[in-house]
């Protein structure tokens, strides 16, 4: 059984949402960096996408209809940026709340410190798998 390394929808999926967490994390510090300018409206993305949606976006597919091009659904890492609505505006209009957005740095930070233990556990298991032949 021949095995590929270097395209294993999981690695993908870890890669893409290491993708989201950091572009979440820019537009935290957008916001934290904007959050004296008059104005100024608080942005986040849509981050609901779980490891199983990434997951299911990059597994092969049969090619039994004409949207599986090729049988691969491409992961999309690019998100849509948005206005976040509902938040207490200040007398300036700025709408950037410190605790929120601190909060918002917290999760990014504990989503990629699990990503990063995840992806060390697979390479690990993967150099497992390579040295297991070897001879002491």
């Amino acid at each position: 059984m021949k095995v590929d390394f270097f395209h294993d929808p999981t690695l993908d999926a870890m890669g893409a949402y290491m993708t989201r967490l950091s572009q979440r994390q820019q537009i935290v510090f957008s916001n934290l960096a904007n959050i004296d300018t008059p104005g100024f409206r608080t942005k986040d993305i849509s981050f609901h996408a779980t490891m199983q949606e990434l997951l299911s976006d990059s597994m092969d597919l049969r090619t039994n209809r004409p949207e599986h091009e090729g049988g691969r659904i491409p992961i999309s890492p690019q998100v849509q940026v948005f206005e976040v609505e509902g938040l207490p505006s200040g007398a300036d209009q700025n709408n950037v709340d410190l605790d929120r957005e601190m909060m918002k740095l917290s999760e990014t930070a504990f989503g990629y410190s699990l990503i990063t233990q995840l992806l060390r556990g697979k390479f690990r298991t993967i150099g497992l798998s390579i040295n297991e032949g070897k001879t002491q």
